[in-house]
C-alpha cells in the first residue's frame, strides 16, 4: 500500500494530527498536484499518497472509473466551485 508521505509536504493540522502542505488555505491546492486543474492534473505521489486520498471513492484506473456515490457527490461540488462541469459515471 505504498510508502510514508514524505515529511516534507505535510504541516502541522493541530497537536496531534498532520496535512499535506496547501491543503489547509483558504483556496487549498496539495503541494503534490501537478498540472492546471481543468486540464489535467495529476498527484506527484500517488503511491504513496495520505490515507484521505486512498479512502475518497473515486479512482481512475486503466481505463475504468470507479466510484462511490456520495464520494461523486462531493467531487461535483468541487469541481463546480472550480467553475468545472460535473462528472457522470
Amino acid at each position: 500500500m505504498g510508502d510514508i508521505v514524505p515529511p516534507e509536504m505535510t504541516e502541522d493540522f493541530t497537536a496531534f494530527r498532520r496535512c499535506m502542505k496547501g491543503t489547509n488555505q483558504k483556496q487549498p491546492r496539495c503541494i503534490a498536484l501537478s498540472g492546471d486543474v481543468g486540464r489535467f492534473v495529476s498527484c506527484t505521489i500517488y503511491d504513496n499518497r495520505p490515507s484521505p486520498c486512498r479512502q475518497f471513492g473515486i479512482t481512475f484506473h486503466n481505463g475504468t472509473w470507479y466510484t462511490d456515490v456520495a464520494d461523486l457527490m462531493r467531487c461535483n461540488e468541487a469541481r463546480a466551485i472550480r467553475g468545472l462541469s460535473p462528472l457522470a459515471l
